[in-house]
């Protein structure tokens, strides 16, 4: 294993290539240089495998508090209230942005509004989904548009060894990230990767 590659630079590096990692890079190739680091051959991920749907108030006989109340509920108590109402608000937001993205949901036989379907800890129909393959519906159409985006570059078969900080690097106080290092897995060589930021998307 060597390391005599000169070092790739990004406005943002991002570690993962799931839905959350694909979502960051393609909210961000409007104002930045993107590099995304996975694992695994694309469109291999956790994201691919997900059944079931997307929870999202979608229905005008549902409500964000009812969704908000639900969630609190089934999380007995471990649940911040910040972060469920700020995700059950967007939920709405983020399904659209699915949709724009190329994301085909179920509908309707009947009036082809979007199947929505009530699953446990939940008072309302607000599970919307494609099929029984809701995560290889939203991970393939991500890469799709990830690998047609000319400010995004996709590293597969890239693992992540260790970040590139001021204090391990320079002794430093400050431990501000500069990058990482990332075995590419089909040269055997630790590549370097520097950045501005670096976001971490592993699931």
């Amino acid at each position: 294993m060597s390391q005599n590659n000169p070092a790739r630079e990004y406005d943002v590096v991002i570690i993962g290539s799931g839905a959350a990692g694909l979502t960051t890079a393609l909210h961000l190739a409007d104002i930045a240089k993107i590099s995304i680091i996975s694992k695994s051959d694309l469109p291999e991920s956790s994201t691919f495998y997900a059944q079931g749907g997307i929870a999202a108030v979608l229905d005008d006989e549902d409500s964000i508090q009812s969704h908000v109340n639900d969630t609190m509920v089934a999380g007995a108590g471990l649940c911040d209230e910040q972060a469920v109402n700020f995700t059950v608000s967007h939920s709405k937001e983020a399904i659209d942005w699915l949709i724009h993205q190329g994301v085909e949901f179920s509908r309707n036989s009947t009036d082809n509004q979007y199947h929505l379907t009530r699953e446990g800890g939940h008072s309302h129909r607000r599970i919307i989904h494609s099929a029984d393959t809701t995560g290889e519906a939203v991970q393939t159409n991500l890469v799709g548009a990830a690998r047609q985006n000319k400010n995004i570059t996709l590293y597969e078969r890239y693992n992540a060894i260790d970040l590139i900080t001021a204090k391990k690097f320079a002794g430093s106080e400050n431990n501000f990230c500069y990058g990482l290092y990332a075995l590419n897995r089909e040269t055997h060589e630790v590549e370097t990767f520097k950045c501005r930021f670096l976001v971490l998307a592993t699931g």
